[in-house]
């Protein structure tokens, strides 16, 4: 039987047909996950009665309201990207509605964002807060540290990226405590501080400064989410994220509640001439970092405001630094300092006496240097500076002088029982020679 001979033009039809009928078979697909956009969901911190902050007849909730639409404005102008208000009138929603708007458009990233106010109107600068626990702390934190480098560019005073726990243990913020629980990345951003003069010129006066907040967090989710935008000419699909370590499963990123270790002062110069104190601070805080200082001459009974401290970076500070104190003839100061660490958290530096002379004349005129003042210095020392070693906490402090007084009480006692012990004994031996 003869075999019937196959077409070689028809194998050829197969082979071209059959690569491109999968091709653009697979092109819906293909489609689909490329085309998939993030989505972003941005929530104006409070709302209707809910007012927030009021201060300098500025209201906390028309504040964010303004910058989330101006951020909501410039995100969607990069591509792959859907972008929601939780709410985009003036009104008020519980926190939980708000996370919950956010799992039902199955949000990448929650943003809740805020401006900030401190109890006592001295705290002054910008912090971020994100979740304690597992893969959404390691993702709060990255876009944070994004975040929070484009802050400070703006001249911001950083506060730092911070966690923080409720008595349960759980998230102390409700956004982030529930965006966690529905399984929704989220970070909550305090742009500066409302009722602190060092922050006022950031957001009063001018709604673009408002706009340029919105702008600044937009660009922060475009380098995250390494979003590029032919609208803009930006092209951030190779932005270099940061590293951040992944805590253990279930055991949260506890905030620092120590407080700075070092905390040691000195006397570098007096100019009486200039009518200047020059002091050396020594501080370091190595689970946190040196946040801000202040200083008191009267021994403690007041303190300036809070001074910047100087950092490598907005979470590296340096351990040394001098300052200068302006002082007048005759003044008798006191002068210690405390360190506050990243969580407010401050020790108190050993005590400078000083005794300012009056001026001296041109040709005998001088900076006294600290050699000049350390023997009064040191007769003014009480006792109590003298067995505590100066530049400890004053949780430290506490704790050896409690050590201290337990140890001495302990000797006392050993001593007059040893003393009883002896006169006892001198005792039985008379009655042992009169018998």
């Amino acid at each position: 039987m003869q075999k019937k001979k196959r077409n070689p033009f028809k194998i050829i039809q197969y082979l071209i047909i059959c690569p491109l009928f999968l091709f653009f078979a697979m092109i819906p697909c293909l489609t689909v996950f490329a085309d998939t956009p993030y989505v972003v969901v941005i929530d104006p911190g409070h709302g209707g009665e809910n007012l927030g902050a009021e201060h300098y007849g500025y209201t906390e909730k028309d504040l964010n309201l303004v910058v989330a639409k101006a951020m909501k404005e410039e995100l969607e102008r990069y591509d792959n990207v859907i972008v929601y208000l939780t709410h985009e009138t003036d009104e008020d929603m519980s926190i939980k509605k708000r996370a919950e708007f956010a799992k039902e458009k199955n949000a990448d990233l929650l943003l809740s964002l805020h401006f900030n106010a401190s109890v006592k109107h001295n705290l002054y600068g910008t912090e971020i807060w994100i979740p304690a626990y597992d893969d959404y702390y390691v993702t709060g934190r990255t876009f944070a540290e994004i975040e929070m480098d484009l802050l400070t560019a703006k001249g911001l005073y950083s506060r730092g990226i911070k966690t923080k726990l409720n008595d349960s243990g759980k998230d102390y913020y409700g956004i982030l405590r529930y965006g966690s629980e529905l399984g929704v990345n989220s970070v909550l951003i305090e742009h500066c501080h409302m009722d602190q003069e060092n922050d006022l010129s950031f957001y009063q006066e001018d709604r673009e400064k408002l706009i340029s907040f919105g702008k600044t967090d937009a660009l922060a989710v475009a380098r995250f989410l390494q979003l590029s935008s032919e609208e803009l000419d930006e092209d951030y699909s190779d932005f270099e994220l940061p590293v951040v370590s992944a805590p253990e499963d279930g055991v949260p990123v506890r905030p620092d509640t120590t407080v700075p270790e070092l905390n040691q002062i000195e006397l570098l110069s007096v100019d009486e001439n200039a009518g200047e104190i020059t002091v050396h601070m020594h501080a370091n805080d190595r689970d946190s970092y040196i946040q801000y200082f202040s200083y008191s001459t009267d021994g403690g009974k007041s303190y300036t405001d809070l001074l910047n401290w100087p950092r490598l970076k907005w979470n590296l500070s340096e351990v040394e630094h001098e300052f200068k104190i302006n002082s007048k003839e005759g003044d008798e100061l006191q002068i210690i300092t405390r360190a506050y660490n990243g969580f407010d958290g401050f020790s108190e530096s050993n005590t400078l006496k000083i005794k300012v002379p009056g001026p001296v004349t041109e040709t005998a005129g001088h900076a006294v240097t600290s050699a000049e003042y350390q023997k009064e210095n040191l007769k003014e020392e009480s006792f109590i500076t003298t067995i505590i070693p100066k530049g400890l906490s004053l949780q430290d402090k506490l704790a050896l002088l409690i050590q201290i007084v337990i140890i001495s009480s302990f000797m006392t006692l050993i001593f007059y029982l040893m003393i009883r012990m002896i006169l006892i004994l001198i005792q039985d031996n008379r009655r042992y020679r009169e018998l």
